[in-house]
């Protein structure tokens, strides 16, 4: 069997996480994005082969199949309502793709689009930086490590809580620079917004954000709210509030990293795969 090995590509760095023992989660490459990430002021212009390469250069020997789990920061999410009759992955592709572009006013061959492919209701899309996917195929085809996925964040993480979400509830995604909010109801997707930030809101501006949006769409705030990531502290809410607001996952103990000081989103990001 293959060893399963972690890549976190985080806002600010990237970490790959080689193996898990009782002393901890062993890290054996940690590079600092600052410095080998050309463009790195917007998404689009990023180039990713340096850093990818000397990230696994680092991890001199290992091979296995690496999962990659990349910060919400350098992703883009939206959702894609396909019309009926439309139901080839060609068809939807290119709707998701124009419906990108619409959105975020940027072309989209710089960046690879991905969904749950379904023409009998809305998805949720999200894109990556199509120089990071490349530079990490060119150096899955070049060593002894395979690209086993590319995974961006709130996606890992809502498929590992997927049984604690509620039918209608807005859930929250956080990563350092951006919370994700998906609203569902009856189970299924609605409406998806992402927000960007300096500094993480609190749960009072994150619950009015997500009071706005409703009322933006025309729809009721829904009772259930569910945050998952680095969320802010839920703590306690207005005595006229009748919501539920709960943290998914926080009791899930992460393995104290061997090799850097503390734990960081990178380390994190790199165990969401291989804990998976």
């Amino acid at each position: 069997m293959s060893a399963k090995l972690g890549l976190g590509v985080g806002a600010g760095e990237m970490i790959v996480v080689d193996r898990i023992n009782s002393e901890g989660a062993h890290v054996a490459s940690t590079l600092p994005l600052r410095d080998y990430l050309p463009g790195a002021s917007s998404p689009e212009t990023a180039i990713w082969e340096p850093a990818v390469s000397l990230a696994l250069a680092q991890a001199k020997g290992l091979s296995g199949d690496l999962q990659v789990s990349v910060s919400d920061d350098w992703v883009r999410y939206w959702t894609v309502t396909p019309p009926q009759g439309l139901g080839s992955i060609a068809e939807l592709r290119a709707l998701a793709a124009a419906r990108f572009e619409q959105l975020f006013g940027t072309d989209a061959d710089s960046w690879h689009i991905e969904a749950d492919w379904r023409g009998d209701q809305t998805m949720l899309a999200c894109a990556l930086p199509r120089s990071l996917i490349e530079a990490l195929n060119t150096m899955s085809a070049q060593s002894a490590c395979r690209i086993a996925s590319v995974v961006p964040e709130a996606v890992r993480l809502i498929n590992r809580e997927a049984s604690a979400i509620s039918a209608d509830c807005w859930l929250c995604s956080f990563s350092t620079h951006a919370f994700l909010a998906i609203l569902f109801e009856a189970g299924q997707i609605r409406a998806a917004r992402q927000f960007h930030f300096d500094l993480l809101p609190d749960i009072s501006e994150v619950l009015a954000r997500l009071e706005t949006e409703s009322l933006r769409m025309g729809v009721e705030m829904p009772q259930h709210v569910r945050l998952l990531g680095d969320a802010p502290v839920v703590g306690e809410l207005p005595v006229t509030s009748d919501l539920d607001v709960r943290t998914l996952g926080r009791r899930r103990a992460l393995p104290r990293p061997v090799g850097i000081e503390q734990a960081s989103e990178a380390y994190r990001l790199a165990l969401l795969g291989v804990m998976a």
